[in-house]
């Protein structure tokens, strides 16, 4: 009885992310253990550790961060990945991901190439699983608190309009699902931890509303698998009648959006078992810059506390706007973005305080529940 006791308690206050994973994590605890975090740039640019230091990620981990979303340029190396650099880039990028665990902060790898998810050639799928398959080799005896977030957005900006990217992934769901498909069995078949670790598959579109174009045959024998979704990327805004309008506290349309963008991921959840990801959301609005700081921390503290309703977890895009990585310090005072004025650090703290509620007291109650529960059952052994 007092194990059960002490397992319903644990199991209520989370996965220690300290702890390294070595078994298979269901999406469910996963969503619990990557909680909240950020997305970030070091790998998309050539040099990827200029302004990196492990300290970083520490410093992360103690702000109550538990995730890094790892976007990897794959433009940036030419196919088929057998160059010295992308020798180079998979060495950084291992450091990164074993300085993630070793802290507690759960490394999210997602792939980036503009080109290719516009035109979507023969080619670009071979060298998209290629990719793939080689970063995956290099990573497989990592712990399951990796995962690998197979497209970061797909982007048409390459192509430009409609009717220039008729052949992109975004246009084209056979496509996404092809490369989809081919590119998990890529992974699994690597082996190692790979067989088993979690996949999360990237939105046909962008939004939650596009997760059910995916073929239902890429996710339905396969339990290790979750999606990824996001609006909000570039922040809210003021066009009236738009789905990212927000003012002042919310009341009533901004939150009315929320709600709505959040509904079709949890209708995805219901229909398919699926469980999701929000890999990338901004407070401010960075295309106008037409909140004030007020607005931004209304929308940040309310988007942050729905989402944790949902136990949707999700990375702030970016990180760079809150922490200089180059310095190893988090960035205070006053921000002009877009014309705006933001004190950017007062804006994250009121984040925090939307989905940090009960984890102070969870992680000093487990540690101390666990050598009282150690204590008695050692009695009671020795009574009996």
């Amino acid at each position: 009885m007092l194990i059960v006791f002490f397992l319903m308690i644990t199991g209520v206050c989370g996965v220690d992310s300290t702890t390294g994973i070595s078994q298979p994590i269901s999406p469910s605890v996963y969503q619990g253990l990557v909680g909240q975090g950020f997305s970030t740039n070091w790998f998309k640019t050539e040099s990827p550790l200029s302004k990196y230091n492990d300290q970083n990620i520490q410093d992360i981990y103690d702000k109550g961060f538990r995730n890094l979303r790892l976007r990897c340029r794959a433009d940036l190396y030419a196919a088929p990945y057998d160059a010295s650099n992308f020798t180079s880039f998979l060495k950084d990028l291992s450091r990164v991901v074993d300085k993630c665990l070793e802290v507690g902060v759960a490394p999210i790898i997602s792939w980036i190439h503009h080109h290719a998810e516009a035109y979507a050639s023969e080619e670009d799928r071979q060298n998209y699983v290629t990719w793939w398959t080689k970063v995956a080799k290099k990573l497989k005896h990592k712990d399951y608190r990796l995962s690998f977030n197979l497209f970061t957005e797909l982007g048409i900006d390459e192509c430009g309009t409609k009717e220039n990217c008729g052949e992109s992934l975004r246009m084209r769901a056979d496509k996404y699902n092809q490369w989809t498909s081919d590119v998990v069995a890529a992974i699994r078949a690597t082996g190692g931890n790979n067989a088993k670790r979690i996949l999360i598959l990237g939105s046909p579109g962008k939004t939650a509303k596009d997760l059910d174009k995916i073929k239902q045959t890429i996710y339905e024998k396969d339990s290790n698998m979750m999606a990824e979704w996001h609006l909000y990327a570039s922040g809210p805004n003021k066009r009236v009648g738009r789905p990212k309008y927000w003012s002042g506290d919310g009341e009533p349309v901004g939150k009315e959006n929320v709600a709505k963008a959040i509904k079709p991921a949890m209708d995805f959840t219901t229909n398919t078992g699926v469980l999701t990801y929000l890999g990338a959301w901004m407070p401010q609005d960075n295309g106008q810059g037409s909140l004030t700081e007020a607005e931004v921390i209304n929308f940040g503290r309310y988007f942050a506390s729905e989402l944790k309703k949902k136990n949707v977890p999700w990375s702030l895009n970016v990180l760079d706007r809150y922490y200089d990585t180059k310095k190893s310090q988090w960035l205070t005072g006053i921000q002009e973005i877009k014309g705006q004025p933001l004190n950017m650090s007062r804006v994250l703290e009121n984040i925090r305080s939307a989905f940090n509620t009960n984890n102070s007291s969870c992680r000093s109650f487990s540690k101390f529940l666990l050598p009282v529960c150690l204590l008695v059952a050692f009695y009671t052994f020795i009574l009996r």
